[in-house]
């Protein structure tokens, strides 16, 4: 042991330099060898009750964590499966051989008492650690892939996805909710005119603007964009609240590269019936919104209120 004890210090000051070249792979599988070598050599030579042998179960969980960082820092790395498989073959060949050739070296019983409770103990904080680690990783990457499915990436805004489990709580409810789909005026243009950069700018604001008053607005697509609520006391009057929207776009200083730019929209609601599925909601919605367009833009049209009105 004596002899081993100096190889591996020989042996960690080398892999310093590996560390310094960034050799993490090559690393990684040295460090696991070597260790694995030490403990099977100390629980041969000392006895099963010493409990060098438990570090063989812990290294597994270090070494999947290994794996696991070097392949979110995108390093090359070596899978370590082939590693763990070496590392249970030489706990089971351990005690095998322990019970056919009993160890050379007898520790007192105070002495192997401590070892194994001291190595029990770093390995239950160790594999505690590591797991509980990877339980937070695990949920917090969940709850990120949650985010990206059901957001859009420009805007930040809730997409389709959102909106489709939107219209799953809306049709299991028995209330009557309001559908609007909303479209930039001539976004073609302000594209065409300013540039796609411009573009991606006055979609972000306009989210931004129709997000303002606390309720969920979602990107329906391109330049358009969508409410899907309950009606609540929160908004009694679901046109007035558009039109307060649509107002505030107009009037907005949409600034871009020292240029002021003129952004207006038009908006299509539709409001829900007891027969009514809410697909067909959502064509009406869409059908007041193409109305809207072709009779002036930059106006909220629904079942009740003319468009007169709207430009007075």
């Amino acid at each position: 042991m004596a002899r081993f004890n100096i190889f591996s210090i020989a042996f960690y000051l080398s892999m310093l330099f590996v560390v310094h070249k960034g050799w993490l792979p090559f690393y990684t599988y040295a460090v696991y060898t070597e260790v694995a070598a030490h403990m099977t050599l100390a629980v041969i030579l000392t006895g099963w009750e010493s409990g060098f042998q438990v570090t063989l179960i812990g290294m597994n969980v270090l070494a999947f964590y290994a794996e696991y960082t070097g392949r979110v820092l995108k390093l090359k790395f070596l899978p370590v499966l082939p590693l763990s498989i070496v590392g249970m073959f030489l706990y089971l060949w351990s005690c095998v051989y322990l019970h056919y050739h009993p160890a050379p070296y007898a520790l007192p019983e105070i002495a192997e008492l401590r070892l194994s409770l001291l190595w029990g103990i770093i390995v239950f904080v160790v594999c505690i650690f590591i797991l509980q680690l990877m339980v937070i990783i695990a949920h917090t990457s969940q709850e990120k892939l949650g985010y990206q499915l059901s957001h859009d990436q420009l805007t930040g805004l809730p997409n389709r996805y959102y909106l489709s489990k939107k219209f799953e709580t809306l049709r299991k409810n028995d209330k009557t909710y309001w559908i609007a789909i909303s479209d930039i005026d001539d976004f073609k243009k302000i594209n065409d005119n300013y540039g796609h950069d411009c573009g991606d700018y006055i979609l972000k604001t306009v989210g931004e603007i129709l997000s303002s008053k606390g309720v969920k607005c979602s990107r329906w697509g391109g330049e358009e964009y969508m409410f899907a609520e309950e009606q609540s006391e929160t908004i009694p009057d679901e046109f007035s609240f558009l039109d307060s929207l649509r107002r505030d776009i107009a009037s907005y200083p949409f600034i871009y590269d020292g240029k002021n730019i003129g952004v207006t929209m038009t908006f299509g609601l539709a409001l829900s019936s007891g027969r009514d599925d809410i697909e067909a909601v959502i064509r009406d919605a869409d059908a007041k919104l193409y109305e809207g367009k072709h009779r002036g833009k930059n106006i909220v049209v629904d079942a009740n209120n003319s468009l007169e009105e709207q430009k007075s």
